[in-house]
């Protein structure tokens, strides 16, 4: 039976500004799907990092940790054009239809097919750069510890170039999954994620227990190019092979793409120097132990953060409805609500964590994670990063991004100062560096700019900062 459903309405719904696909859900079990991943996101974090201190060594746990942080530097490969292209397929899917198999007719067809066709080819170019760059990058930043520690070769720079390649063809599918939830099908992609995100961490699991070691680090890029490689053969198997004629897209980079673009850029740039790159940066000066101390410690801190956002997320589509209808009594409950009830779960949590770190100080677990203190530090800093998180998710019901700016401009400060510190005070200097400057700058610069935006975009007449 042919689907022959119009694309352009549904990817009118599907996209709404900077917020993608959590503003404009189609129906409850669209969010039901969404919080699921959260969930899961929540529950393998803490069986990962249980098994990772369990199954690994101290210098592998370093090991571990480094090679992930910096393969996610592919985060910031296209710059959040991924983003951008859900909206792009509104504007040039007037007309067009979806077909069984991912066929695409109608009077939009050929400028939809040419924008396919373009995104694929950049990704393709960008997989190959991402490749080229990162495989020599981390062999040569990985080398002098290796040496250092008296490694062989296929200790660890063959689980990098596994990591590396599956972390490149993973970036050729990321158009696919824009595509098909910028024409509405925002349900099926949260589905292929929370599939991808479950198959990815079952096999990180038996890797790591079967004493797979720096292997277990490729399994979920990995397994998630093979989720999308089935469900795009099953679902959609024309859209790998569309073509085009150049002549058919008129699509201006300059006044089409980056206005949004860069937003997202800047705003996964500082997302990644503000959570990933520390342990990179402890484990070159302090050494791999220390690094995985770091790493593993942020993961515990970073999964009550996650856990916690999730009584935001889940009303992020009410919210924006209610900013539409400027039911500002509606916003300001939901909003207010969950803000208080994920800081009850945060804080509870962090006790909670306290105290157990307490009890298993000085165990062959305790010695895996930082010292009482410096971990206590990380949760302040990931209590920070939730408030912050969650004004600019209240914001984006507005479908405005006015706090990237700060974002990155506290990201800025912080990595050379932690650069400049971690030689001499290891991760303490490195927590020091970023608590001093998150709750110096960037919290009071984030809280001021939120309370005037209120203002600004409930109807009134006051300035606010905002982004081009």
């Amino acid at each position: 039976m042919t689907q022959n459903y119009e694309i352009a309405p549904l990817a009118r719904e599907a996209y709404a500004g900077t917020t993608g696909r959590l503003i404009r859900l189609r129906g409850l079990s669209s969010l039901l799907i969404l919080i699921a991943q959260k969930l899961w996101m929540g529950a393998s974090g803490l069986m990962t990092t249980v098994l990772v201190a369990t199954c690994l060594t101290s210098e592998s746990q370093g090991w571990y940790y480094a090679l992930l942080s910096l393969a996610s530097t592919y985060t910031l490969v296209d710059l959040g054009f991924s983003h951008v292209l859900i909206g792009l397929i509104s504007k040039y899917a007037h007309g067009a239809r979806w077909l069984d198999g991912g066929n695409i007719e109608g009077n939009g067809a050929n400028s939809l097919r040419a924008l396919i066709e373009k995104s694929l080819r950049l990704y393709r170019y960008l997989a190959v750069g991402y490749f080229v760059v990162m495989i020599p990058a981390g062999l040569l930043f990985f080398s002098g510890r290796a040496e250092h520690e008296g490694l062989y070769w296929e200790q660890w720079a063959v689980a990098w170039l596994g990591l590396g390649f599956v972390t490149a063809v993973s970036l050729t599918m990321t158009p696919f999954l824009a595509i098909v939830e910028g024409s509405g099908r925002v349900k099926e992609v949260a589905l292929v994620r929370l599939i991808h995100g479950v198959a990815g961490s079952l096999f990180c699991w038996i890797v790591l227990w079967n004493g797979g070691g720096l292997w277990a680090a490729m399994m979920t890029p990995a397994f998630g190019v093979i989720v999308m490689s089935l469900w795009l053969k099953r679902r959609f198997p024309a859209l790998p092979v569309t073509r085009f004629e150049r002549s058919q897209l008129s699509l201006r980079w300059r006044t089409d793409v980056w206005p949004q673009q860069w937003r997202f850029g800047m705003g996964w740039t500082a997302s990644y120097l503000l959570t990933q790159i520390y342990t990179p940066i402890l484990f070159y000066f302090s050494g791999t132990v220390v690094a995985g101390q770091m790493g593993l410690s942020f993961s515990i801190a970073n999964l009550v953060a996650v856990i916690a956002h999730v009584w935001i997320t889940r009303h992020v589509p009410a919210m924006a409805h209610a900013a539409t209808g400027r039911d500002w009594n509606t916003l300001d409950r939901l909003f207010n609500g969950d803000l208080k009830h994920s800081l009850v779960f945060f804080l509870f949590s962090s006790v909670v964590l306290c105290v157990l770190l307490q009890l298993i100080e000085g165990t062959s677990y305790g010695d895996r994670i930082l010292p009482f203190w410096p971990f206590a530090g990380l949760l302040c800093i990931s209590l920070i990063n939730h408030v912050t998180g969650a004004l600019a998710a209240q914001l984006r019901a507005f479908q405005r991004e006015p706090l990237v700016k700060i974002m990155v401009l506290g990201a800025i400060a912080i990595v050379p100062l932690a650069v400049w510190v971690a030689p001499s005070h290891g991760a303490a200097g490195v927590i020091a560096v970023i608590i001093s400057v998150q709750a110096g700058f960037v919290l009071p610069a984030v809280v001021f700019v939120w309370k005037r935006c209120q203002v600004t975009f409930r109807g009134q007449s006051m300035s606010c900062i905002t982004t081009p």
